[in-house]
């Protein structure tokens, strides 16, 4: 079979134009970063002998795992709603949420307002899903790979901003300046046009062509993406049935990639931010939390913005995992070995302090290459169209809900298993994921979204359904939809 969709050259005007469009999905990503990254910078001040709101042991675990409680629930219920009301409307959701979250924080004068905050934060976090899909459909090809690439680069300078601006700023300030910025990119979002996907499943085509045309999409490329849309939507029947969930299509990807945002959790990527300040402590050197926590975003940022994007971009998803897994394994394995020589030895006295915070940089850049990005970033591409908001909605229901359950264990988990049997625990579960990498996970690099459904296809079915579309002849249904959007 020949290739989908021709590698056509994207100008530099529909980069633009697409990256533009993007911009309020991409900031998503920075708030939700922002967000995972507040409670290891709040705590501290929280835990001051001076706090205004003075809180205890257990309230903080619950301050943190808020965060993140009812990020399910909105991930089950914003799947459904931008498959029926369009993706344009999750991602002014999000923002709205968000701004009102972080403004009941920073007005707060008693406990329960924190949580009331951080459980609407928490319930935005949820509709990350949207900006997922809303980009995979408003890209080409090559344009999603470079752009989903910039999402875990986004996701960092959010943890950055949660440690820079609740750092040294009052964190009631601080959730006053977040609350504004999240208001200010509501008002952008409301300039973006819908996604074209989803205005041609719904039966709009002149719509979807009129928004191809906000992205700066060529004539011949128009009526390729049509014609691929109009491949793909007739596959699907016009009545929804419940055995679509049945269909290899569905159920194959929403296993994988549960099972990967559970390996993901139990990896330990949320522990470390989200008591990141808490767990360096706890890791027994001299140095100052803040200070490390600091130097660690910025070198995510960094690594974010150079190999991970570029990784992102080029390496295939499963060798990137593989190559993850196997570097934090062996990152957590050295901490956990340092930890357990040094358990018995008072803080101070200990040789090689630089030790596990170079191990601790480690874990951080080769989760950067894999295992903390990819979940995340595929949840958009590996579903069929007609389902792909409420299966991607379900998906990160999984991985939200793992992510609750490991940071609320946080302090039970020290207390049972102690720093260094953590750590040892967290490396085991990388090694698994070596071989999520290498035998189960579907490859979505530089394929077309018709290309990764037909990959979960039977074989029968993916003989039956066939085809070509080749640039000079392009399907008459679909230039004639390009000519009445122009008109």
């Amino acid at each position: 079979m020949e290739k989908e969709e021709e590698d056509e050259e994207v100008s530099w005007s529909c980069w633009l134009k697409t990256m533009l469009c993007g911009y309020g999905a991409m900031m998503v990503f920075i708030f939700n970063g922002t967000t995972e990254g507040q409670s290891a910078v709040l705590l501290p001040q929280l835990k001051q002998k001076d706090s205004l709101i003075p809180v205890t042991a257990e309230e903080e675990t619950w301050i943190a795992s808020l965060g993140i409680l009812l990020s399910p629930v909105s991930s089950l219920l914003i799947g459904t709603i931008v498959d029926v009301f369009g993706r344009k409307l999750g991602l002014l959701s999000f923002h709205i949420c968000m701004g009102l979250g972080f403004g009941i924080i920073a007005f707060a004068t008693e406990v329960w307002h924190i949580y009331a905050g951080r459980c609407i934060c928490g319930f935005a976090l949820g509709l990350e899903v949207v900006a997922v899909v809303y980009l995979a459909e408003t890209c080409t090809k090559k344009q999603r790979s470079v752009l989903l690439a910039f999402i875990s680069a986004a996701f960092v300078i959010g943890v950055l901003l949660a440690y820079v601006v609740g750092g040294y700023l009052p964190w009631n300030i601080a959730s006053a300046i977040l609350s504004l910025m999240c208001f200010l990119n509501f008002l952008i979002q409301l300039l973006a046009p819908e996604s074209p996907a989803w205005l041609y499943k719904r039966g709009r085509p002149d719509a979807s062509t009129r928004s191809l045309q906000k992205l700066g999409r060529s004539p011949e490329g128009i009526a390729r993406e049509l014609e691929m849309l109009r491949l793909s939507s007739k596959e699907q029947s016009e009545k929804f049935q419940l055995r679509v969930f049945l269909e290899p299509t569905v159920w194959k990807p929403f296993l994988i990639l549960s099972f990967y945002h559970f390996l993901q959790a139990a990896t330990g990527v949320y522990h470390f931010m989200y008591y990141t300040l808490d767990f360096i402590e706890r890791l027994g050197t001299t140095y100052d939390p803040l200070t490390v926590s600091l130097i660690l975003s910025v070198i995510r940022v960094v690594i974010n913005a150079t190999l991970g994007m570029w990784i992102t971009a080029r390496m295939s998803r499963r060798l990137a995992t593989v190559i993850s897994s196997v570097g934090m394994c062996a990152s957590l394995i050295g901490m956990g070995v340092w930890e357990h020589v040094y358990r018995d030895t008072p803080v101070g006295a200990r040789n090689y302090e630089w030790f596990p915070i170079v191990l601790l940089n480690l874990y951080i850049i080769f989760g950067i290459i894999g295992v903390t990005t990819l979940p995340w970033l595929m949840s958009g591409e590996v579903f069929p169209l007609r389902v792909r908001g409420s299966m991607s909605g379900a998906v990160f229901v999984v991985a939200t809900g793992s992510m609750f359950v490991f940071i609320k264990s946080y302090d039970w988990s020290i207390e049972a298993l102690g720093m260094s049997g953590l750590l040892f625990t967290f490396a085991a579960m990388s090694f698994l994921g070596i071989f999520l990498g290498a035998f189960f996970l579907p490859e979505t690099q530089n394929k077309t979204l018709y290309e990764i459904e037909r990959g979960f296809m039977s074989k029968s079915k993916r003989v039956a359904t066939e085809w070509t579309v080749q640039k000079p002849d392009i399907n008459e249904e679909a230039q004639r939809e390009m000519a009445s959007g122009q008109g």
